[in-house]
């Protein structure tokens, strides 16, 4: 699936991709007029090499890139990737003003108890939409990751990828929801409650779908739009958090805590736990 989720053109907060979402801040820029008038009014780069996310707060501009020109003003954000030719122009009577992170990031994760990384050179997977009524939020954050990277004060580096972190949760929020768009996460919203509610019963993703009273091809789609990974490793999820609970805080044998956590083979219980902990349930009992 394209990280780049989209359903009836709407982008999703893909929470499986920032759950591994590693960022290593290289600079928080602030360009302004002084600044401008040093590079003549224009950045050109025949290829981007770095990742930017940016907000305007004051003047104008003309972003080309990705082979579209867009008009930049207060209140606009924009997102760079490396590998592009790109065109940046202020304009001379009101000279672009903007906060932006640059940075590279990697996407981590975790096969059993092994982590891999994936160095990852595309888009960030966000609609930038205006920022309307929370202008001043964001500007706050990309502000305060200035100052905090200006200061070079004793862990600046976390407290900046905290202010990237929070910009981007932000960001997510922005904007109006279509209706399409709240009845669909409507839809997955009841599905996950029903799983939440279920999970010690035999699931299935028909039986899911027919809860949600959504086809099960397009339940799938669906609930991987919203939430990065299908409806059965949601469920998953779900089952072997209560394991980890019984695990603890019971005497129950193995057997048995497959059982409260709805699995009726505690085989694939050991197995589907070792995955996606690293670790036995036995050895995760003693841990």
């Amino acid at each position: 699936m394209n990280r780049q989720s989209r359903m009836n053109g709407v982008t999703r907060m893909d929470y499986e991709f920032f759950s591994g979402f590693t960022p290593r801040i290289i600079e928080v820029a602030n360009r302004n007029k002084h600044v401008w008038e040093v590079l003549n009014y224009q950045i050109v780069r025949e290829r981007t090499g770095l990742h930017s996310l940016g907000y305007v707060y004051e003047g104008e501009g003309v972003l080309q890139f990705d082979g579209e020109e867009r008009t930049l003003a207060k209140g606009s954000l924009f997102q760079i990737w490396p590998g592009e030719p790109m065109l940046l122009t202020s304009s001379k009577s009101e000279p672009l003003h903007f906060y932006s992170f640059q940075f590279q990031y990697r996407t981590v994760y975790w096969d059993g108890g092994e982590m891999h990384s994936r160095e990852s050179s595309g888009k960030l997977p966000l609609q930038l939409r205006s920022v309307g009524s929370e202008q001043l939020a964001i500007e706050s954050a990309f502000r305060r990751a200035y100052e905090l990277w200006s200061e070079k004060n004793n862990g600046y580096d976390w407290y900046v990828k905290l202010q990237l972190f929070n910009a981007l949760q932000m960001i997510h929020q922005l904007g109006p929801i279509t209706e399409d768009a709240s009845t669909s996460e409507f839809a997955v919203r009841k599905a996950i409650q029903y799983m939440k509610s279920n999970y010690k019963q035999e699931l299935t993703r028909d039986r899911m779908a027919d809860h949600v009273s959504l086809s099960p091809g397009y339940f799938s789609v669906l609930f991987r739009e919203h939430t990065g990974i299908s409806p059965i490793r949601y469920l998953n999820k779900i089952r072997i958090d209560h394991a980890k609970l019984l695990l603890r805080n019971s005497a129950h044998s193995i057997k048995q805590v497959a059982e409260e956590s709805g699995f009726v083979d505690s085989f694939y219980f050991s197995r589907l736990f070792q995955k996606e902990t690293g670790m036995s349930p036995r050895d995760y009992r003693k841990s």
